[in-house]
C-alpha cells in the first residue's frame, strides 16, 4: 500500500511540472504563432472578398510541412538523437500553424500590386546607382562572376535549408531561447513580409523591365542565361506567368523590399548564436551569401537585404520582450 501510495504522489507532483513546462516554454511561441496565424487569416479575407487574393493552397501546404519535419526527425536520428525534445502536442500544433500561415502568406504575397501598386523600384535603382556609380549586382559579377552558378543553387535552396532549421527547432527541447527565436520568425514573416511588403510595395530588378518597359536591366537576363542561373530563370518565369495569367500556383507572388530571404538567413544566425553557438559563424556566413547572392542573381536591390537585416535586427529584442511577457501570463 505504501508503494502505491507513493507512485500516485509522484504521478500527481509530475504533472503539474509538465504542465508547467508546456505552459512557460511552450505557450509563448504557440501563442504568438496563432495570434500570427489568425491575423494573416483575416488579412486574406479581407483582400480576398474583394477579389484581390487567390485561395490558398492549405493542402501542398500542410503537406510540405510535414515533409519537412520528417526531414527534421530524420535528421535527428542521424544523429542518434531522440526523434523530439520538446511535446509531441507542441510540434503538431506548431507544424499545423506553420502549414497553415504558409498556406495564407502566398496569396497575400500575391495581392501585393492590387493593394498598392509596385511603386520603389525606380527611386531605389536610381538611387543605388548614384551611390555605387552603377546597378550593385554588376559590381558584384566583377568579382563574383564565376560563382554565379553555384549561387544559384545555394539561393535556389534557400526554402529547403530555413524549413530544416525551423523544424529542427520545434523539435528542440523547450527554453526560452527557443521561444524568442520562433517568436522572432513568426513576426517576421509577418510584419517583414507582408505588412512592410505591402507599404514598400516593389518587384526587384529581375521583373523591373517586364514591369516598366524598356531595357535598363536587360544585361542582367543576359549575364544569367550566359552563366548558368537557371533557377532564377524559371522561378521569376513561374513567378511573372501567374502575375500576367492570374493563375497563381505555389510558386507565385513578387516583392522586393525587404529581403525575407535575408532577414530569416540572419535569424538563423541569431537563433545559432544563442541556442548552438557552435553553427553561429557558419551560419553568420551564410546570412552574408544569401544577401549577396539576393544581389548578384537580380532578385533584390542591395538595399533590399538592408532593409531585411535592420527590420530582423528590429523584430528580435520585440520577440524577447513578448517571450518574456508571454511566459508570465
Amino acid at each position: 500500500m505504501g508503494r502505491i501510495g507513493t507512485g500516485r504522489s509522484a504521478q500527481l507532483e509530475l504533472k503539474p511540472k509538465l504542465a508547467g513546462a508546456w505552459v512557460g516554454e511552450d505557450k509563448p511561441w504557440l501563442v504568438t504563432m496563432a495570434a500570427v496565424t489568425v491575423a494573416e487569416l483575416i488579412w486574406w479575407v479581407a483582400v480576398w472578398s474583394i477579389g484581390l487574393a487567390p485561395l490558398p493552397h492549405l493542402a501542398i501546404y500542410l503537406g510540405l510541412t510535414f515533409t519537412a519535419l520528417g526531414a527534421a526527425i530524420g535528421l535527428r536520428l542521424a544523429f542518434r538523437l531522440a526523434p523530439t525534445e520538446a511535446p509531441w502536442r507542441a510540434v503538431l500544433l506548431g507544424t499545423v500553424l506553420v502549414g497553415v500561415g504558409a498556406s495564407a502568406f502566398l496569396p497575400l504575397k500575391y495581392a501585393i500590386p492590387a493593394e498598392i501598386p509596385f511603386w520603389l523600384d525606380r527611386p531605389i535603382a536610381l538611387a543605388e546607382r548614384i551611390l555605387f556609380g552603377t546597378d550593385p549586382w554588376i559590381l558584384l559579377d566583377r568579382l563574383l562572376g564565376w560563382a554565379i552558378f553555384p549561387m544559384d543553387w545555394l539561393y535556389g535552396c534557400w526554402m529547403p535549408v530555413q524549413s530544416l532549421v525551423l523544424f529542427s527547432l520545434i523539435l528542440a527541447r523547450p527554453s526560452a531561447a527557443k521561444s524568442r527565436a520562433l517568436i522572432a520568425y513568426s513576426l517576421a514573416w509577418f510584419l517583414l513580409g507582408v505588412v512592410a511588403a505591402v507599404l514598400l510595395s516593389s518587384a526587384g530588378p529581375i521583373f523591373y523591365d517586364r514591369l516598366y518597359g524598356g531595357h535598363e536591366f536587360q544585361s542582367l537576363d543576359a549575364m544569367l542565361r550566359a552563366r548558368g542561373g537557371w533557377i532564377v530563370l524559371a522561378e521569376s518565369d513561374l513567378m511573372w506567368a501567374s502575375r500576367t495569367d492570374s493563375v497563381p500556383g505555389v510558386v507565385a507572388g513578387i516583392s522586393a523590399v525587404p529581403s525575407v530571404h535575408v532577414a530569416i538567413s540572419l535569424w538563423i544566425y541569431l537563433a545559432a548564436r544563442e541556442l548552438a553557438p557552435k553553427a553561429a559563424l557558419p551560419a553568420f556566413l551564410y546570412f552574408l551569401l544569401v544577401w549577396i547572392g539576393s544581389v548578384q542573381l537580380g532578385w533584390h536591390y542591395a538595399s533590399d537585404g538592408l532593409a531585411g537585416a535592420v527590420g530582423m535586427l528590429a523584430v528580435w529584442p520585440l520577440a524577447r520582450t513578448l517571450q518574456i511577457r508571454l511566459s508570465r501570463a
